[in-house]
C-alpha cells in the first residue's frame, strides 16, 4: 500500500513539474533588429498603443539566442504586420528545431499585435549598420526595406526612445524608412519615407507564461 502511494505522489510531482516547465516558456535574444512602417515618425505603435492603419515590416537577427533550451544563435525572424488587425511571420534557420524555436519566439513577440495568420520559412538576408539597413526576404520578392537613421541634437548619434512597453526590445533607435515593400497573396503594400525604428545591440530575456 505505501509503495502504491509513493508512486503516486511521484508521479503527481512529476506531471506538476512537466507542466510548470511547459507554462514558463524561457527565452533570450541577441542580435539586430530594424523595422519600417507607413506612420510617420514616430509611430505610436511601439511607445503608446497600436495605431489604426499602420503598416510595418521588420527583421530581428539573433547572434545568440534560446526558446525553451533550443540554439537560435544565427537565426533570422521576418514579419508583417497591420496593427490590430494580422501578423504574418517568416523564419529563417539552419535546422528543423531551430525553425520551430524561432517561430514560437516570434508568436510571443507579435501576437500582440493581432491575430497571427500564417508562419512559414523564407530567406532573410539583412546588411548594414546604425541605421542605414538593407533587409530583402526571398530576394526581395516577399519583402524588401531600406532605411537611415534620424540623428538628435548633437547630430552624431540617433534619437533614443527609452522605458518603453516592448518587453523584447527594450530601446528604439529613431530611423526613417528610404523605401519598403510587402507582398505575400492578398496581403501587400509599399513604404516610403515613414518610420523606421532599429538596435542593433538588442538584448532581453524573460518567460512566455
Amino acid at each position: 500500500m505505501h509503495t502504491k502511494h509513493f508512486i503516486l505522489v511521484v508521479a503527481i510531482i512529476s506531471v506538476l513539474w512537466v507542466d510548470s516547465a511547459i507554462a514558463d516558456k524561457k527565452w533570450s535574444m541577441q542580435g539586430v533588429f530594424v523595422e519600417g512602417c507607413s506612420c510617420k515618425p514616430p509611430c505610436p505603435c511601439e511607445l503608446i498603443g497600436l495605431n489604426e492603419g499602420c503598416n510595418a515590416v521588420g527583421v530581428v537577427s539573433l547572434s545568440e539566442g534560446n526558446y525553451m533550451g533550443a540554439d537560435l544563435a544565427g537565426a533570422k525572424i521576418a514579419y508583417a504586420v497591420a496593427p490590430g488587425e494580422w501578423v504574418r511571420i517568416y523564419v529563417d534557420g539552419k535546422n528543423d528545431e531551430q525553425r520551430e524555436a524561432a517561430i514560437e519566439l516570434a508568436k510571443g513577440m507579435f501576437s500582440t499585435f493581432g491575430k497571427i495568420e500564417s508562419t512559414s520559412s523564407a530567406n532573410i538576408d539583412i546588411s548594414g549598420m546604425d541605421g542605414s539597413y538593407t533587409v530583402r526576404v526571398n530576394n526581395g520578392k516577399l519583402m524588401q526595406l531600406t532605411t537611415e537613421p534620424v540623428l538628435g541634437g548633437d547630430n552624431k548619434t540617433p534619437i533614443t526612445h527609452t522605458n518603453i512597453k516592448n518587453r523584447f526590445i527594450l530601446v528604439f533607435m529613431q530611423g526613417r524608412t528610404i523605401f519598403g515593400s510587402f507582398h505575400d497573396g492578398e496581403r501587400k503594400f509599399e513604404l516610403k519615407g515613414g518610420n523606421s525604428y532599429f538596435n542593433n545591440r538588442i538584448e532581453s530575456e524573460g518567460t512566455f507564461k
